[in-house]
């Protein structure tokens, strides 16, 4: 059936024109009887629900369902809190509403998945929040569109009567419409009103539904948040008048709909997200690359909201003011006077439209003012107070509320309700307290808001759906009838310490002789994965509730689990000692360890060990490992037994890595900030350099491995539906600031490929310091473009639209961490279908997941990102928090030059920060010569915990000094002759002092101050520890390094008579060198080439080789107290020293290509008793 739909309320974007002329949208829809309902009382569509994961969404009679509800667009707009926050449930919305709502997901919502609320913007952003709202698909459905044409119903009582069939009268479909049930009340005398309503469908107004169907708890947080809302609607409504006659800001007013939607389809208008850049005297941000230059040109958009920009003739265009290094915490007027813009003019425009409000729900506080004011006079009437939100790019918020004098000292969240055009700040209404400035509790539930990160227990309706057994749980015996029993391979986990959800094991079997036919192998790797899909099944409570949280989320003091405990810390964690079910990647194996064959299912394993990075490494390393709990071994055969599966893991895990190294993966740096917290307080006491030992490369590379296989398994056999993981090769322009920073070291920055940009970064290396090479590396991190899931359907199916440039692989998706992260969930369930399901199965799951799969990575993506700022922010919090008490004294590095000071590096803690170089009079600031430390206050209820609160004092400059920049040197001049007394270079490393500054609306904040190091005591003792645990110099040149090498060696086998032509005498003989060394990947396609380069991840090697330029060579010594293979010690060391000295040969003229060929058959001869010599092992393994 094909019919259209129109009307005002339907129009969507094209609603009005600006003249308020009513324009009518005509759109074409297919409708259908085939659509989800989310019912369990549905017998007719029961088969759908369940196929699309939405068979139990809403409750039946049986589970205490007492009624579906189904407000209007003016309920949902009006009292989200009680409709779309879970506070009310069986919540029914139509797609027509969601849309309006800035919803994008239908009935069934994301992949056949319930519609989640992350994936909607706008006022549906709570919707679904805990499993509360299903959206319907109204326009599609034959029965509701029939209903509204032929019988003239209301959308809502369209959609109610549908349901009201469903139910078949066991109990009412309620419309709560305001305006519906007025209407209602003013023909109570007509009797034919009455009959029009269906059977089974009531109509009641907000205030009567919270009467007549909400009680007990549910009752009364529904009430209090009807009331919050009308109270901050009837708040609204007198300011709205006091702001009519108001004479104060006059902002224009926005396009409408359709002249913006005009605009954008004939390019008048430019689209994209406004990223404020400063907020204070002077406001600036950019749009897509236009500027905007006040916060009148902003025009009530917030940071963050996608905006529409008409650009201006060139002749207004102008340059930012703003140069300053303290842009994220407001612009003073004399940081304005002092600054003279060196940018040039760039395209600039206003915003004369919001096309999706981003902003909605804000931490914030009582701003300084206002407060002080609620003090001295607590018993005042107000309606409401001024707001500072903690995030700086966001404006005040006037917070419409008669319970100001409660929020004194608190931090809260507060929702934006409306902007006009005469008002100064946005009106916005409380939704709830989160706790104390400064306290450790308030604090962590403010970030966990601001990242909209669900920190609330689980439901009981989840937690009802988990095993009734418990932790007496154990494996059916249906499972090992119908699964592949792999609990005779040794397997076990390898995990930090203290690690309690284990989602993966690793095995490895010596395939007995009498096993192997033609093609079988001589190993057996596996990689097993607890199968949690087994425990959350499609469509269900709990599989909603991981869905929406995403991932398992990591801070200091607390872990936010995806799943409840029982599962991710028993049933599903793949403990020691206990049968557990899997879903395994086994790899078969043959002798020199390449893949024959892998194999992907459902298996039962039994971890036999629960082992530590630290204990594995020393197990490899044959040391006794350090005591655990985690573990015990049963004797030194048990321990000689492990040691030789590691072994065998290590090789393999080489091997792989190799591979893909030559083929361009990028290894770059970030870091992770731990600390030792107290106990009772929760305050931190020290921070914690992650120590990391090469066996956490290792099960890395093996984790990497069985993502990219089960990639590949997945998109074989789903092509149009696979959730992948892509990482997009980077933007040039994204290394723009690092090819700068790069050719002031005379290094031209190559990012073509991962094997350029590996040898770009192995160069910066060898003429920079560690810390400016930790600075390079961290910045390239940065400028990568964003891993992220994908649905294979949605992008070209050509090889590179799926690849991730990071890791060097085809193909690559989530798969080994299902108990933290919900993409490895689905990825599970895709598999299980690709191995196990007929064709006819196959073709139905694809049929059903390629509808809102992109909807669902999205979801993910979100998720993730979130996660990752909020345990970024976190680790910064703890850290300033720890500086309260303890400054520190670090290095840093000059990152960026500014007006009045400098944007530094902290390599031990990979954070950018501000030093501040002038006062605010303008003079320049001494270096510290001794530390200056103060006791201050908080100015705040801070955590009971701080005994004491030191800061660096006031920044004093010294009269008749300045600073005078230009684009890569900041110098600090005498102001009566212009004579430089010092000054500070891009990539200069300077020493400084950190310590935290007190702040009350946005935190606590850094705050350094640099130290004159050959004065400060502390500073020449900090240097002097550093220079200590510093690694040797890395050879100054290619020649160099190969000579090293040679001279480090006792070869083997040396030709009497080549011993003294043996080394390269040559000094500037550099690109001679590399032509005959030829790294580049034609050398390394060779086998022999590729087989030496990379021998190993463990520190065994004398030498490794990046598919890159010659500089990118990496000479690795060894530690000859780790070997425990002597023969094979002593065949690669050889084959090393043969490669060397191959590579650095001359061969110019006869005795060059003779001394040539010699030293190449050597090195074939060496490489092949490398082969031998494990051969042999592998035998005597077997």
């Amino acid at each position: 059936m094909r019919v259209a739909l129109g009307g005002a309320e339907d129009a969507g974007p094209s609603g009005v024109d600006r003249d308020r002329d009513v324009a009518r949208l005509v759109r074409s829809t297919y409708a259908r009887r085939d659509v989800a309902c989310g019912s369990p009382e549905c017998v007719a569509h029961a088969e759908l629900n369940a196929a699309l994961g939405v068979r139990d969404f809403l409750r039946s009679r049986k589970q205490g369902c007492r009624a579906y509800v189904v407000p209007d667009l003016c309920a949902f707009r009006k009292y989200p809190e009680v409709f779309a926050s879970g506070v009310v449930r069986d919540v029914i919305a139509s797609r027509a509403h969601a849309r309006r709502l800035g919803g994008r997901s239908g009935g069934v919502g994301l992949g056949g998945l319930p519609s989640m609320s992350r994936s909607m913007k706008g006022d549906s952003r709570a919707m679904g929040k805990n499993r509360s709202v299903f959206v319907f698909d109204d326009e599609h459905c034959v029965e509701v569109v029939r209903a509204m044409r032929s019988r003239s119903m209301s959308r809502e009582v369209a959609c109610a009567a549908h349901y009201a069939k469903k139910v078949r009268g066991k109990f009412p479909i309620v419309v709560v419409s305001d305006a519906q049930a007025a209407n209602a009340a003013n023909a109570a005398d007509d009797v034919g009103a009455r009959d029009a309503l269906p059977e089974g469908v009531v109509v009641l107004s907000v205030e009567g539904f919270i009467e007549r169907f909400c009680d007990g708890s549910e009752g009364e947080a529904a009430r209090a948040a009807y009331e919050a809302a009308r109270d901050a609607e009837d708040e609204m409504e007198g300011d709205s008048a006091v702001a009519s006659t108001s004479t104060g800001t006059n902002y224009e007013a926005h396009w409408n709909e359709r002249d913006l939607e005009l605009g954008l389809s004939e390019g008048v208008l430019v689209k994209g997200v406004l990223k404020v850049k400063a907020l204070g005297v002077k406001c600036e941000g950019h749009v897509d690359g236009v500027f905007i230059p006040s916060k009148h040109a902003m025009n009530r958009a917030m940071h963050g909201d996608v905006v529409a920009v008409e650009v201006a003739p060139e002749s207004e265009w102008c340059a930012s003011r703003i140069n300053t290094v303290l842009e994220d915490e407001g612009v003073r007027e004399s940081d304005l006077s002092a600054s003279v813009s060196s940018s040039p003019k760039t395209r600039t425009g206003k915003i004369v439209g919001i096309l999706r409000r981003e902003v909605m729900d804000v931490v914030a506080c009582l701003d300084s003012i206002d407060e002080e004011e609620i003090t001295r006079n607590p018993h005042a009437k107000r309606n409401g107070a001024l707001c500072v939100p903690m995030d700086g790019k966001i404006v005040k918020i006037k917070l419409l509320t008669r319970r100001a004098n409660e929020l004194v000292g608190k931090r809260f969240v507060v929702r934006v309700d409306r902007w006009r055009e005469n008002q100064r700040y946005p009106n916005g209404h409380l939704i709830r307290v989160l706790g104390d400035v400064g306290d450790v509790d308030g604090e962590m539930a403010a970030l966990l808001a601001r990242h909209e990160i669900p920190a609330e227990p689980f439901g009981a309706r989840a937690l009802a759906e988990l095993p009734r057994e418990g932790t007496n749980w154990v494996v059916p015996r249906e499972e090992l009838e119908t699964r592949r029993d792999l609990r005779h391979h040794r397997a076990c986990s390898i995990d930090p310490p203290g690690c309690t959800d284990v989602d993966d094991a690793l095995s490895v079997r010596a395939v007995p002789q009498s096993e192997r036919g033609a093609n079988a192998g001589a190993f057996e790797i596996g990689v097993h994965i607890a199968d949690v899909s087994y425990f959350v099944q499609p469509g269900t409570t709990l599989d909603h509730e991981a869905q929406t949280r995403g991932t398992t989320v990591y801070l200091v003091d607390r872990r936010l689990d995806m799943l409840p405990s029982l599962l991710s810390e028993n049933l599903a964690s793949l403990l020691e000692k206990r049968d557990r079910l899997a879903m395994s990647c086994v790899w078969t194996l043959d002798e020199n360890l390449d893949v024959v064959d892998v194999w992907f299912g459902r298996t039962v394993i039994h971890s036999r060990h629960q082992m530590t990075y630290y204990q594995a490494q020393a197990i490899y390393d044959g040391k006794p490992p350090p005591v655990d709990v985690s573990t015990v071994f049963e004797g030194e055969d048990d321990i000689a037994v492990v040691r030789e599966d590691l072994k065998t893991l290590v090789a393999f895990a080489n091997k792989t890595n190799a591979v893909r190294v030559a083929h361009g993966a990028v290894e770059l740096e970030s870091a992770e900030l731990r600390f030792e917290t107290d106990a009772q307080t929760k305050s931190p006491t020290e921070v914690i350099q992650k120590s990391e030992v090469p066996m956490m490369r290792v099960v890395a590379e093996l984790m990497i491995l069985a993502n990219s296989a089960a990639a590949r398994a997945t998109h074989s056999v789903f092509p149009s539906c696979a959730l992948l993981r892509r990482h997009a090769p980077p933007r040039q322009d994204g290394f723009a600031e690092l090819s700068r920073l790069a050719a002031t070291k005379g290094v031209k920055l190559d990012c073509s490929s991962g094997e350029a940009l590996n040898a770009s970064l192995a160069r910066i290396a060898n003429e920079c310091d560690p810390e400016v090479t930790t600075l390079f590396k961290g910045l390239a991190t940065r400028a990568m473009s964003e891993a992220q899931y994908v649905s294979s359907g949605s992008i070209s199916a050509t090889e590179s639209s799926f690849g991730h440039y990071g890791l060097a692989l085809t193909y690559y998706t989530h798969f080994t961490s299902p108990i933290r992260r919900y993409a490895d969930i689905v990825v599970h369930r895709q598999l299980i279908a690709a191995v196990e399901a007929t064709e006819m199965e196959k073709k139905a799951t694809e049929d059903a997941t390629r509808r809102g799969l992109d909807s669902l990575a999205e979801h993910l993506n979100e998720r993730n990102r979130a996660s990752k700022r909020a345990q970024s922010r976190c680790g910064e919090i703890y850290l300033l928090w720890l500086l309260r008490e303890n400054p520190m004294i670090e290095p840093a590095v000059v990152h960026e030059i500014r007006d009045d000071g400098l944007m530094v590096f902290l390599p031990s803690f990979h954070i950018k920060a501000p030093v501040r170089l002038v006062d605010d009079d303008g003079n320049a600031v001494e270096e510290l010569r001794e530390s200056d430390l103060v006791d201050v206050s908080p100015g705040y209820n801070s955590s009971e915990s701080v005994t004491k609160w030191v800061q660096a004092s006031p920044v004093v400059g010294v009269a008749g000094t300045r600073l005078r920049r230009s684009d890569d040197v900041l110098e600090v001049v005498r102001s009566s002759d212009g004579v430089v007394l010092r000054s500070y270079s891009l990539l200069q490393t300077v020493w400084v002092q950190m310590t935290c500054k007190p702040g009350r609306a946005q935190g606590p904040k850094l705050e350094l101050r640099i130290l004159d190091v050959e004065a400060h005591a502390g500073a020449r003792e900090a240097r002097l520890v550093a220079r200590r645990a510093a690694p040797p110099p890395a050879p100054a040149s290619l020649s160099a390094a190969l000579k090293n090498v040679i001279k480090s060696r006792n070869p083997l086998a040396t030709d009497e008579d080549d011993a003294g032509d043996d080394l390269d005498t040559d000094e500037n003989r550099d690109e001679r060198v590399a032509r005959h060394l030829n790294v580049p990947s034609k050398r390394l396609r060779d086998p022999l080439a590729a087989s030496l380069a990379g021998l190993a991840l463990m520190d065994d090697v004398f030498i490794t080789v990046d598919d890159s330029p010659m500089d990118a060579l990496r000479v690795v010594p060894i530690n000859l107290s780790r070997v425990s293979d002597s023969k094979e010690f002593a065949a690669r060391r050889a084959a090393c020293d043969a490669w060397a000295r191959f590579v650095s040969t001359r061969s110019a003229g006869a005795a060059g290509r003779a001394r040539s060929a010699r030293r190449s058959q050597r090195l074939e001869d060496a490489h092949a008793r490398v082969a031998d010599v494990k051969r042999a092992r592998n035998s005597h393994l077997l």
